[in-house]
């Protein structure tokens, strides 16, 4: 199964990195493709909740939240049509909050899917896992932004300048 991930130190306590993530309606704030979220279940929070996540684009894509350990693991897994087949398929994107401190704690975001065929295969080792991590290290800078703004614009600003012509 092909899996990708990275990790952050956060520094915001465990509790506060928890809450941020599981309140799905506020999912827009670490992706930045999701511009609403809408529950399909009475409940909000917790294993079993779904909801619809709709991009800019109009695209609306359905979404259990399949594992829930509060504060520690959430995890969600894209609902498909039965017939809905890709070479690659994402399973699930596993966000794990682990406390270092008070203050601190590693957030690790994990993405699984299946390849199918050789193929599928190969476009899972050269390009699935870099698209991947591309998305999860956008995601835990959004995270981290909502904790620390000052340490993700020093990053940004670290990036070279172009100079116009």
């Amino acid at each position: 199964m092909p899996t990708t991930s990275a990790s952050r130190v956060i520094h915001a306590p465990q509790r506060d990195v928890w809450a941020l993530l599981s309140d799905v309606s506020r999912a827009g704030v670490w992706n930045k493709y999701w511009v609403s979220i809408d529950f399909l279940t009475p409940q909000t929070h917790g294993a079993g909740t779904r909801f619809t996540a709709t991009t800019e684009a109009g695209d609306a894509f359905v979404f259990d939240v399949c594992e829930w350990e509060s504060p520690k693991r959430i995890s969600f897994c894209p609902v498909r049509d039965p017939g809905e087949r890709y070479q690659v398929m994402l399973k699930s994107h596993l966000f794990e909050v682990r406390a270092l401190s008070d203050e601190d704690c590693e957030l690790t975001i994990t993405a699984h899917a299946t390849a199918s065929g050789l193929r599928g295969r190969i476009i899972s080792m050269f390009f699935w896992s870099g698209h991947q991590k591309d998305g999860l290290n956008a995601a835990l800078d959004a995270i981290q932004s909502q904790f620390e703004p000052e340490k993700i614009l020093r990053n940004n600003s670290d990036a070279p300048e172009i100079a116009a012509e």
